[in-house]
Parts: structure tokens; sequence; C-alpha cells
């Protein structure tokens, strides 16, 4: 139904167009052509929508115009009437501002009077406060100049009183005078013995101080002789001992450092010529000490030293140091010295201490490691036979075995080592300046 309803209006509406806006032609023609232009019924109906549309436009546009006009008059009425309002207004407020101006100086009179008033009253009170004061002070100074008449009334007394006790104490003077001058003559007896027993005494003194600066000196003499001495001794020790290749200060430094820790030694103080007697001699000693000291330190190093030879006849084959190998002839160094003798010839240590190898020891052959202690070591090697056991001491020049062949050697020889605290030394040098030490 729709459908068909739909249908009938729009043959309707054709109906309409073509009876009120038919079809219409316009003919335009010139000398030489002629145009022909259709006009459909739908473009005429356009056509007059348009006309419609447009003339509604000015219709409302002319309309709407006046009014506004209307609305700008009434516009314009109101802001005259505000204008108006305002200008009541500025001068309302023109007036109020004059009545404030003559308040304000109403109030300033006002302020200015009150400070003249509390200016007067501040004066007044002053002039109160001095009045009683006042008052008070001629009330204090009569008090004082009552108190003042007690007190110089009680003086007098007193004074009066003191007199009379002057009086009678001038009579007991007189009878003590007799008495202190029996005193006084003996008090002057008695200071000129005394006199003469300080001289005596004094005397003694000088005598003694005779005697102690004649023990001093005698003291003086005594340890300085034992300090030159010692000091002699001491380098000499030491010259033996630096002969060995080793520096005999850092030896003997060590071993002092080790004696301090163990509560021991001293420390050395300089002398002073200008000092008191007993100040010098207890310096002296200390001094003397602490060299004795180190004196002490330099025996006990040279006699743990290896500083003998290990047989008492022997040749030298090699020396310490860099050399041919005697096997392979190739260049090696040597630790050692290598000292020819007969086969069993006797072989001694040359320091004393204790055994710590005795024994096979591969290339060595037979072979003897003795500790003497303070770092030293000596090695005996290719010997033919050991006379000594591990861990047992043995004596400066005690027999511990017998020159041999054993080991890697071409004949029998010694080969005899000297360590430092693990570091090779040349007997050679050891041997030589032990010749030095024996023969002082």
């Amino acid at each position: 139904m729709d459908h068909k309803g739909s249908r009938l209006f729009g043959s309707r509406w054709l109906r309409f167009l073509t009876r009120y806006f038919p079809d219409r032609e316009l003919i335009l023609r010139t000398d030489v052509k002629v145009w022909f232009i259709k006009i459909s019924h739908r473009t005429q109906f356009a056509g007059l929508g348009l006309i419609v549309l447009l003339s509604g436009w000015g219709i409302f546009s002319s309309f709407s115009f006046f009014i506004n006009d209307k609305i700008i008059e009434a516009k314009d009425n109101e802001i005259l009437n505000t204008r108006l309002v305002y200008r009541n207004l500025l001068s309302e407020i023109s007036n109020y501002q004059g009545k404030f101006t003559a308040l304000t100086q109403e109030l300033e009179k006002n302020h200015g009077l009150m400070l003249n008033l509390v200016e007067k009253n501040a004066t007044l009170q002053q002039n109160l406060m001095s009045a009683e004061s006042k008052l008070m002070s001629s009330k204090q100074q009569r008090d004082e100049i009552a108190v003042a008449k007690d007190d110089l009334k009680h003086r007098l007394t007193s004074i009066e009183k003191s007199m009379r006790n002057l009086n009678t104490r001038n009579f007991e003077l007189k009878g003590n005078l007799s008495s202190v001058t029996g005193s006084l003559e003996s008090a002057l007896a008695e200071r000129n013995e005394a006199r003469l027993i300080g001289d005596r005494l004094t005397n003694q003194v000088a005598d003694l101080k005779k005697t102690i600066t004649n023990l001093n000196e005698s003291e003086k003499n005594v340890v300085a002789r034992l300090t030159r001495k010692t000091s002699d001794e001491i380098s000499n020790l030491e010259t033996f001992i630096d002969r060995t290749g080793l520096k005999a200060r850092k030896l003997t430094a060590k071993m002092e450092k080790e004696a301090a820790a163990r509560g021991q030694g001293g420390p050395f103080v300089e002398i002073s010529p200008n000092a008191e007697p007993g100040v010098f001699l207890k310096a002296s000693i200390s001094n003397l000490d602490h060299r004795v000291s180190r004196l002490q330190n330099l025996r006990e190093l040279v006699s743990i030293m290896p500083l003998a030879a290990p047989m008492d006849y022997f040749s030298i084959s090699s020396h310490f140091g860099k050399r041919k190998d005697p096997i392979n002839r190739r260049w090696a160094m040597h630790y050692g010295l290598d000292l020819v003798g007969a086969i069993g010839t006797r072989v001694y240590v040359t320091a004393p201490g204790k055994v710590v190898k005795a024994g096979v020891k591969g290339k060595f052959g037979k072979f003897i490691e003795v500790d003497h202690g303070r770092g030293f070591k000596t090695r005996y090697g290719h010997l033919n036979k050991i006379l000594v056991k591990r861990g047992q001491k043995v004596e400066y020049r005690q027999k511990i075995g017998l020159l041999g062949n054993t080991g890697r050697s071409t004949g029998p020889h010694l080969h005899y080592e000297i360590l430092h605290n693990g570091n090779p030394r040349n007997p050679w040098r050891f041997i030589k300046a032990g010749r030095y030490v024996y023969k002082k």
C-alpha cells in the first residue's frame, strides 16, 4: 500500500509541474547562427523557489534592521541615565571627602591637647617623686647622724680604757727590761760559739769537696781509658768482620735491637764538657756501658762466625765465583771453595754450632751442614766418612769427617761453603780475616 501511495503522489506531482510549468524553448538568433535553449518544468520550478527565497530574505533583513534601530535608541537612553547617576554620585563623594577632612583636623587638634595633658601629668609625677626622695634622704641623714654620734661615744670610752691599760703596761715593761738584758747577753755568747763551729764545718766541707773532685777526676780517667780500649777493640773487630764481606754495623745493630727487646743494652749519651761532675761521670759510664755491650755483641758474633779453615793443610783447586765446570767444561757459578788434600784428611768444623744435615745429598756425596746461629751456616761436601749425627752440637775445631771423593767429583777434595741468611759468601775472605783475628 505504501508503495502504491508513493507512486500516486509522484504521478500527481508530475501532472502539476507539466500543467503549470510546461517545458519551454528559447530561440536566440544572430545574423549567422540560431540557438535553441530548452527550459524544463523542473528548472522553472527551481527558479521560482529561488525567487521566493530571495524575496523572503529581503523582507527579513529590512524588518531586523528596523528593530535594531529601536534597540540602539533604547540603549542610548539608558547610557544617558547612567551618566546622570554617576555625576550625582561624584558630587556626593566630594561632599563626603570635605566632611572627612574636617573630622581629621578636629581629631589632630584633640590629639595635640591629649599629648600636652600627658606631658603635664609626667612632670607632676616627677616632681612628686623628687619630693618623696628628698624627704627619704633627709630621714636617712638624720638616722645616720644619730648612729655616728653613738659610735663616737663608744670610741671615746674604748680610747679611755686603752689609755688606762697602756699606763699599767708601761709599769710592767720597766720591770721586765732588767730580765731581757740578761737574756740578750747569754744569746750573744751562744752566737759567737756557733760562728766558731760554723767556720770549722765550712773548712771540713771544702776539704771534702777537694777529695770528691779528685775522686771524680780519677774515675773519669779510668772510664776514659776503658772507653778508649773498648773503642779500639770495637774498631778492630769491625774491621775484621768487614773483611769477610759483611757489614759489622748492620749485624751489631740487629743484635742491639734484639737485646733491647729482651730489656738489655742502653742508649748512647753524648758527654757535655760543661756538665756538673756527677752528671759528666754518669754520662761517661753510660757511654762506656753502651760500648761494652757493643763489644760483647761483636765478640759473640766473632765467636760464632766461621773464620777458621776446615783443614790444617790444603791447597785450593777452585775459588768462589764464576768458573768452567770441571766435568762438562761449561761456565757455571761456584758457591764454595774446593780444598785439595789426601783421602782421609781430617775435616774440622770452623765454628761452634749444631749439625742440621748429615748424610748423602745428591751431587755433594757425603755431606754435612752446621748451623752456627745468627744466620751463619757452613757446608762440607764430597766427604769420605761422616763422624757426627744430625742434631749433634759441635764445638770449635771439632773433627766432623774425613776428606773424600764422593758425589760429583773429579778427585779427592773438600767442597766448603759459607751461607749467611741463605746467601752464599766467599769462604776464602772469612779464612783470611780469621788469620788476623787469631793473630790478635
